[in-house]
């Protein structure tokens, strides 16, 4: 049996949420028309017991009409109206699964939280959203000062989950410094971020990133995948001892004696 579409177009459908079969049916409606069930199976290369749940599956989801008739014959929406109503479904999906996302987050507490007293201790972190959760508990413990390096594309990520935090910093009179290469292609968010922290340029930087607070606590972050998405693959270090934290701030404080103030003008 010759059907009426080929198996490249069958499996885009189904990238649309149409199992195969409901995608075959749906195809077939769409290129030959109003037919009635037992047509439908055969045209559709299904077996006849599954034609007709998949034929009301279809209804139920806006993609197929009834035309009574003494044999009911089915129809398909226009493809294309037919395709938008499959997109909505799926935006709701992922709508629905950021929100159960959160949800699940909020409500899921890790058995294992940073201790508070002075025990020196080092964890692992895994993932970007569990490092950038990491550093907002970092800067809600920070009383003085915020010592940053990163990328340029870590300019673009600071200033879009955290521009709330220097804010609140710079009421607060909490020193933040930011040691990064300002590129051509980041340079306006660096200009907005410059408003709200101490800037500085820097032509490369080491592999590893660097926060450190209050010479209390340094978390060293691998950025593998250097872009601007809220997921990704990092790894994070975090270590509280005291002696690491003074060493990392010398460090940053001749990085910085090293390089020159950010300036628009510049780049």
């Amino acid at each position: 049996m010759n059907r009426p579409f080929d198996e490249k177009t069958l499996s885009k459908m189904t990238m649309f949420g149409l199992t195969e079969y409901e995608a075959r049916v749906y195809l077939t409606l769409i290129v030959k028309g109003g037919l009635e069930a037992s047509k439908v199976s055969k045209y559709a290369d299904i077996p006849r017991p599954h034609t007709y749940s998949v034929l009301k599956a279809l209804q139920m989801r806006g993609l197929v009409t009834v035309i009574p008739e003494a044999v009911n014959r089915y129809r398909a929406v226009p493809l294309d109206e037919g395709l938008d109503l499959l997109m909505e479904e799926q935006e709701k999906q992922l709508s629905l699964l950021k929100q159960a996302r959160e949800e699940v987050l909020s409500e899921v507490k890790p058995k294992e939280a940073i201790p508070a007293n002075h025990q020196s201790i080092v964890l692992l972190y895994y993932g970007r959203q569990n490092v950038y959760k990491l550093v907002d508990e970092m800067f809600s413990r920070c009383r003085q000062e915020c010592d940053i390096m990163t990328t340029a594309n870590g300019i673009v990520r600071f200033y879009k989950y955290f521009s709330d935090k220097a804010s609140e910093f710079r009421n607060k009179d909490v020193r933040v410094r930011f040691i990064a290469p300002v590129t051509p292609q980041v340079e306006d968010i660096a200009l907005k971020l410059s408003n709200l922290v101490e800037m500085r340029h820097i032509d490369r930087l080491p592999y590893i990133r660097v926060v450190l607070i209050d010479e209390s606590e340094v978390l060293f972050a691998e950025f593998i995948d250097d872009d601007y998405k809220a997921t990704g693959k990092e790894t994070g270090i975090w270590i509280n001892q005291a002696e690491l934290a003074k060493m990392m701030k010398t460090m940053f404080e001749n990085t910085w004696q090293n390089t020159v103030p950010f300036s628009a003008e510049k780049y």
